[in-house]
């Protein structure tokens, strides 16, 4: 259900985990034992998670900048800045740099040669590279920076 929000957590750089498919006890139980907050649009199963003492957000799923301006001030968190790139949005593994010349066959031809800086997850070999996916993501992150600062300085004011 929220599969969008935690492909740009992980863009951000947040250690993400997200199971989709998987019953609410088990979702609970891995928030606890791995002291994570636990996202959700489903307002019983929020009620369980305060419940059981564990760390949740209610989210209203109108729209990832939405929840994610939400979340991040129910968290205490003010900026995200757009230093993007960390963590891999597919599956959360942490990337790491590649040259040109690592990547040379595995991406198009095109790509290799118009782009000097290149990363590959660790775990699942996904490459990524300064390309138009991550233009997008860093227009995202600003309006997601403004919409904090705002969020900010009204509670401020």
């Amino acid at each position: 259900m929220l599969g969008s929000v935690a492909r740009k957590l992980r863009i951000f750089g947040f250690d993400t985990l997200y199971v989709a498919h998987t019953a609410d006890d088990q979702v609970l139980r891995m928030g606890v034992e791995q002291d994570r907050i636990i996202l959700t649009a489903d307002k019983e199963f929020f009620k369980r998670i305060v419940k059981q003492g564990a760390r949740g957000v209610l989210v209203g799923g109108a729209s990832d900048l939405d929840d994610l301006a939400h979340t991040f001030a129910k968290v205490g968190i003010n900026s995200v800045g757009v230093d993007l790139g960390s963590r891999c949005a597919a599956c959360n593994g942490l990337l790491e740099p590649r040259t040109p010349a690592e990547v040379s066959g595995t991406v198009p031809a095109n790509v290799a040669a118009r782009h000097r800086e290149f990363y590959q997850c660790a775990d699942c070999g996904k490459i990524y590279w300064d390309g138009s996916h991550m233009h997008r993501a860093r227009a995202f992150a600003g309006a997601l920076e403004r919409r904090l600062r705002a969020g900010s300085a009204a509670s401020k004011g």
